[in-house]
């Protein structure tokens, strides 16, 4: 197998997986073991894992029926903290979004990185995709990445990680994302643990 074969069957198989991603997808690459490197299951417990999926599908309904074709909005929620990424038409929107989102149950923070902007062209957004899959695939080949307890969201190939980490484990996180061509930005919201937090969750699953 020639070097310009493997890279052009490397390129098709991130390729076949961003387009999965965009039906909100991600195929498990490993179960428990990948590259050598052991998944670690979710940090949050079952409870905030369940108030975490009520948030995102409350605020996305509410997106779509109150804003319709005027926003396109990615709503990613872990540990009770919202991340929304994307456009709005005008600041105005921007700014009335961050209010009811942060009036909704259960909800402690919102970060909105939104921008008002035109709307994304699909191909702006599958790129967007191409990216999150390859550094979600990196982070879990990676040894010292708790990937199955971080989210990671690109937009206009700024990427937004977060999760439950400690703070050499984020670090690692932030190294890898920079590190994959395309990126633009990287912005770390992490809830950071001490090395104690982190045996104490990891032994409690």
């Amino acid at each position: 197998m020639n070097k310009q074969f493997k890279r052009r069957t490397f390129n098709l198989f991130f390729l076949s997986i961003a387009a999965t991603s965009l039906t909100g997808c991600f195929p498990l690459i490993a179960g428990g073991v990948a590259g050598g490197a052991m998944v670690i299951a979710d940090r949050r417990n079952p409870g905030t894992q369940a108030i975490d999926r009520g948030i995102q599908l409350e605020a996305e309904s509410f997106l779509i029926k109150k804003y319709g074709d005027n926003v396109h909005i990615n709503v990613t929620v872990f540990n009770r903290r919202v991340l929304l990424t994307g456009e709005t038409r005008t600041e105005d929107l921007k700014s009335d979004i961050t209010r009811q989102i942060r009036a909704m149950k259960n909800v402690t923070d919102v970060f909105n990185e939104l921008t008002p902007a035109p709307i994304s062209s699909l191909t702006a957004r599958a790129n967007d995709s191409f990216l999150t899959t390859r550094i979600k695939s990196t982070f879990i080949a990676t040894e010292g990445v708790p990937s199955n307890s971080m989210r990671v969201v690109t937009e206009s190939s700024k990427v937004y990680l977060m999760g439950i980490a400690t703070e050499a484990e984020a670090n690692r996180a932030v190294d890898i994302a920079r590190s994959i061509p395309g990126v633009k930005q990287v912005t770390k919201l992490f809830d950071l643990i001490s090395e104690s937090d982190k045996r104490r969750l990891d032994n409690q699953k």
